[in-house]
């Protein structure tokens, strides 16, 4: 019989209900499984749509996903890692055993996102773990996977960003634009993930870099991570000529927008997730002429034993800005209120101390 491992929880039970820490329990290791003793959870803005109900009804949710913690015990099956360890939980990693991680195609793998078994509540209620993480938890059941060792060089509301947010906004300008020196760049939405793109593309020496969000406040703070120009949509003529365009929201009309600030031979970068029913129209013509390259880029194709140790080198020369990304950090009891921050638009990132 599976043994379980009494922890506290955020917990969503239906679309649009509040948020609530309960106990759970979470499941003891076996095979490749990991249980981690969370330290902090970073709040994403991904969370809000589970709780919302528009990336998913598999209710009740297990929330977060952004962690860091120390390993407590290890599955029999693990190889390379041991209770004591300081980890990150990565959004994504290649399994190393399907058909596209065979042929040398990791950043393909269709299991990069693999779920342990499940926490529960104490009534025996199955949770999903949003993600396959669930971190906004005291204890937390993942697949080894998706652990990646760390040094102690970051502080924990530092770390926890490495799971989710800061990869796909650095990944989707190194890994799959490859900016580089002199390039013009434009990141749409200025949240979590496209300031890390805009931060990513000053480090890596654009020349021009624009931001454009609908809230103005939000590009007065672009600023300060290094964008060069900003523009609100709908408001004055859309600047063009852009070398990389990233889309940090995602979506039709954003997709749209991405088109048009493209110059010619431009790549297209979709890095922000569309709801599940969304289609998109779009000039093909347009596409055609500028030669337009349009990637999808999944959490920055980023590899964690490759990126996230270049990302914390950045940190330590000064070149990548993520302590200035956390906006607050408070307890697990409090982060129900703290959610309720994020989607006003009153912080960039909460973390979660657990």
């Amino acid at each position: 019989m599976s043994q379980y491992r009494k922890a506290r929880g955020a917990v969503v039970t239906s679309a649009g209900g509040p948020v609530q820490v309960v106990p759970i329990e979470v499941p003891e290791p076996i095979g490749t499984e990991v249980l981690i003793a969370v330290e902090a959870c970073g709040l994403c803005h991904s969370d809000l749509h589970y709780i919302d109900g528009s990336s998913g009804t598999d209710f009740p949710y297990l929330l977060g996903h952004e962690i860091v913690g120390h390993i407590d015990s290890v599955g029999p099956q693990v190889t390379g890692l041991e209770p004591g360890q300081r980890v990150v939980v990565a959004l994504m990693a290649p399994c190393g055993e399907c058909d596209q991680c065979r042929r040398g195609r990791a950043l393909s793998c269709v299991n990069k996102i693999r779920p342990a078994r499940s926490a529960r509540l104490e009534t025996g209620e199955t949770l999903t773990s949003v993600l396959a993480a669930g971190g906004l938890a005291t204890h937390v059941t993942v697949e080894a996977q998706h652990v990646s060792p760390i040094t102690e060089a970051l502080p924990d509301e530092q770390a926890a960003l490495l799971g989710c947010g800061i990869p796909t906004g650095y990944g989707a300008v190194h890994n799959t634009a490859g900016v580089v020196e002199g390039d013009a760049v434009a990141v749409i939405g200025s949240g979590g993930v496209g300031l890390a793109a805009i931060g990513a593309a000053k480090a890596a020496g654009a020349g021009r870099i624009l931001a454009l969000d609908l809230n103005p406040d939000k590009l007065e703070e672009a600023k300060s991570f290094g964008a060069t120009e900003v523009h609100v949509p709908g408001r004055g003529d859309l600047p063009t000529g852009f070398d990389t365009v990233i889309d940090a929201v995602g979506g039709a009309a954003t997709l749209r927008t991405a088109i048009s600030l493209a110059g010619s031979g431009a790549r297209v970068i979709l890095s922000g997730a569309p709801t599940q029913t969304e289609v998109a129209d779009y000039g093909m013509r347009e596409v055609f002429l500028k030669r337009l390259r349009i990637e999808i880029s999944h959490w920055g194709d980023c590899l964690p034993e490759r990126d996230l140790a270049a990302i914390t080198a950045q940190v330590e020369d000064g070149s990548f800005p993520i302590a200035r990304y956390v906006s607050e950090v408070v307890p697990l009891d409090d982060c129900a209120a703290a959610y309720e921050r994020l989607r006003e638009g009153k912080v960039l990132r909460s973390v979660i101390q657990i």
